[in-house]
Order: C-alpha cells, then structure tokens, then sequence
C-alpha cells in the first residue's frame, strides 16, 4: 500500500489519480516502492507545482488525470505494440511527427500535460528530474548563465529559476505556443525573476557575443533526426567548459518519437560523437523493472547523461 502523509501533495495528486483510475493503483505503488527519500523529496516538489498547474486549468486536477490516462492508453499504449512487433519507431521524420502531432493542438495539449503527470508517476521520469534538481542544478558555478532548450511544461525551467547558482535563465522554443505555454506555467508557479523566454530554431542561432555556461536539452533529441547536429550546434553557444544536460530516452516510443536510442550507451555516444566529454551518466529503467531486465527486453530507460565542452 503507498503510504504518503496526507497532507502532502503526492498524496492529493495520486489519491484523485487511483480515485478516477482504480486499476492503475498497482503502478503507482510499484513506482513508488524504490524510491530514496531524496527522490520523494524531489517529487513532492514537483507534485506541488503540477497542482498549482492544474488548479490553474479549465477543468483541473480531474481534466489533467484524464489527460495523463489518455497519454497511457490513447498515444503511448498503440506505439509500444507497433515497437514490440517491428524493433522499430512508427515515425522517422519529423515532417510526419509535425503533421500527425504537433498540428493538432488539442492533441498536443492533452499530451503535455499526461506528461506532466508522469513527471511524479512514472519512476523513470522521476529519477531523471531528481538527478536534475539533486546533482546537475547544484554542480554549476556561480553566476552560471543558463539556456535550456524545448522547456515545454516549465518545470525544469522552474528549477533552475529557484537555484542559487544561476545568474539568468533563458529557453528557447520553436513553437509561439509552447512559448506562452511556458511562460503561463511560470507565471502560475510563482517564479518572479526575469526569465527570457525566445522564439528560436537551434539550427538557425548564430552566437553573437553571449554565450552559456549550461545547457539543457531534456527529451528533445528522440524527436529529432539528427541529434548530433542538433547538439552540435548547440555547442556553438557553449562557453568554453561549459555543460550540456541531456535527458533522452531509450527504447521509449512515442507518436513523436523519431530517432531510436537502444541503449544508455547509445546515448553517450551522441554526445561524444558531437565533441562533448561525457563527465557523467545514469540509466533510469521504466517503473515495474530492473536496469537490466530493461536493456534485454529493450523497455525504456532514461539516460541522462553531462556533457563539457574543451576549457
């Protein structure tokens, strides 16, 4: 049984989710079930702020529930067949991933927020944003000028926002939508610095003068069909040692996931390819599993690996 203080808000947000959700009880414990104190610390947090998300919404924390089933059953569920039958990823452009996805808007709405949810269910997801908030954040140096890439639901912006460390937080979007999206969230999350917020294509950027000493690129390079360029030209606004974060997973399909990692490994070496020295990594299996029952199975795994550039 999961047993959390009830006055928490993994309690509130995982009680109304078995409440409307019944059968997905059994996940839920078994999410929970290995988790450090440090990481249940983390996904407190983050509960509480997907609350203030959701009290923000039109229909609230039950509307975000049926959207995180949704995302279960209605986009991931279809795709892990197709996975499991073909050892491959339905979609291999981003053109079609761009049609299919991205186009519809209400599509994409309820996808984002089933995956701001599984940012506290799925153990995976949990791991990935704890290692954040718990090793990376922490690790920068003071006066650190920070761009995160696709910020999407603001969440890992939020914590850089709040961490001593960084001087000025920037992210970059290529979607006016998801850029307002993000701002909202921040808005609604309580966060009162400056936050730069830009519409801007990563492969169109030409550095002029400023530069960052962090990047962070989390679950953005599987819906690209070049990662390494894509990291590539992010280095160019890398100072010179500066660290790139990069959170991708591994065998993990999605309606727009397009490029296949098969492995922790894998993911290594899409930064080393690109001329990073990989400083750090760790592999987050999906919940119900060990690490290595994921690799010979080929579940998802969340990599998560550190980057530095040549000082």
């Amino acid at each position: 049984m999961l047993e959390l203080h009830h006055n928490s808000s993994l309690s509130r947000l995982t009680g109304r989710l078995i409440d409307l959700w019944p059968d997905h009880r059994d996940y839920v414990e078994k999410s929970f079930a290995g988790r450090s104190p440090e990481t249940m610390a983390v996904s407190e947090d983050v509960a509480t702020c997907t609350l203030k998300l959701a009290d923000a919404m039109k229909d609230g924390l039950d509307g975000l529930v049926a959207d995180y089933r949704f995302l279960c059953e209605k986009i991931v569920l279809p795709e892990e067949f197709y996975f499991r039958r073909n050892n491959k990823y339905r979609l291999s452009k981003f053109e079609d991933a761009m049609r299919e996805c991205y186009a519809n808007a209400p599509y994409m709405a309820r996808y984002m927020n089933g995956l701001l949810v599984s940012n506290v269910v799925w153990n995976n997801h949990a791991q990935a944003i704890a290692s954040y908030v718990r090793e990376y954040l922490p690790s920068l140096s003071p006066g650190c000028e920070f761009l995160e890439i696709g910020p999407g639901h603001g969440l890992f912006t939020y914590f850089a926002a709040t961490s001593p460390h960084i001087q000025h937080v920037t992210g970059w979007d290529v979607s006016p939508t998801s850029i307002d999206h993000t701002r909202d969230a921040l808005k609604v999350l309580g966060v009162t610095r400056p936050v730069t917020l830009t519409l801007q294509n990563l492969f169109e950027a030409t550095p002029e003068g400023s530069r960052f000493d962090s990047i962070v690129m989390s679950e953005i390079l599987e819906h690209l069909e070049d990662p390494v360029a894509a990291l590539k030209a992010a280095m160019a606004w890398l100072k010179p040692g500066g660290s790139v974060w990069v959170n991708v997973p591994a065998n993990s399909p999605a309606p727009d996931h397009v490029f296949l990692v098969d492995s922790p490994e894998h993911a290594c070496e899409l930064l080393a390819a690109a001329g990073l020295a990989v400083t750090a990594s760790h592999a987050f299996p999906m919940t119900g599993t060990t690490l290595e029952r994921a690799r010979k199975q080929k579940l998802a795994i969340s990599c998560v690996v550190v980057g530095r550039s040549a000082a």
